[in-house]
């Protein structure tokens, strides 16, 4: 390849201008304009990217130094152009989409939310005591030589962790729904499922750029107010990744 360009994303300007953080391989990053929108790129001249920790965090660092101010449609990790009539030809043919996405999200970022319980021994307990059968089935272990509970072990292991499943959505689906009611959309389903006991659940939420700190402070009232019994880790302000139904192809 001879001089081409990786790319960060797309936005709208209609001049160029330059971000302070490096980018892949420390290369300057710079807005490439067409008309009224822009891609963010940085000089490359090697036909494939290598998913290196060092290449993947430059990425990441770029997009969320360019957030900041920028409303920018994310491209995936890796994606190059070969020159800068492919950038260019890139930007006319999708000049209306790109404008349409940018419309919908103008202004908007994303926060990733892990919201987890705070004392599992302590949900442990709720969660007995709201299933008298677990405690039965416990006594009934517990009066038999170890050697001989393996299959009893396994059914007290799926009832908790059908409780626990029940438990964990119940409280979850409150939590998130006073989340969602002070951001403009919001999602579950597309950031997976839980992973680990103590997590109730992951969830992505579309906020207003200035409106960050105030869902920041929602969070930390909202677990103010179950009195330590759930955290809550959130991440810097994001771009939109979960909330756009473009794809653009290079």
């Amino acid at each position: 390849m001879a001089q081409g360009y990786y790319l960060y994303g797309v936005i709208e300007a209609s001049k160029e201008r330059i971000w302070e953080a490096p980018g892949v391989q420390r290369q300057e990053v710079r807005a490439l304009v067409s008309r009224d929108i822009a891609v963010v790129a940085s000089p490359w001249t090697s036909d494939v990217v290598r998913a290196t920790p060092a290449n993947c965090l430059a990425h990441e660092r770029v997009l969320c130094d360019v957030v900041k101010t920028e409303t920018v449609l994310p491209f995936e990790f890796g994606t190059i152009a070969p020159d800068l009539e492919a950038v260019n030809k890139l930007l006319r043919r999708n000049y209306a989409q790109i404008r349409r996405a940018l419309g919908k999200l103008s202004g908007a970022v994303e926060v990733n939310v892990t919201a987890l319980w705070h004392d599992m021994k302590a949900i442990f307990e709720e969660v007995v005591k709201a299933h008298p059968m677990i405690a039965t089935y416990k006594r009934e272990i517990m009066s038999k030589p170890y050697e001989q509970t393996y299959q009893d072990r396994l059914r007290i292991g799926q009832v908790v962790a059908e409780a626990l499943d029940s438990k964990r959505h119940m409280e979850g689906e409150k939590l998130f729904k006073v989340l969602k009611s002070n951001t403009g959309k919001a999602c579950q389903d597309c950031m997976g499922k839980p992973v680990g006991d103590n997590v109730i659940f992951i969830a992505a939420f579309l906020v207003k750029r200035d409106a960050y700190s105030g869902f920041e402070q929602s969070l930390l009232e909202l677990g103010s107010r179950h009195d330590g019994r759930v955290d809550f880790k959130y991440t810097d302000p994001l771009p939109p990744y979960h909330f756009i139904d473009l794809k653009i192809a290079v």
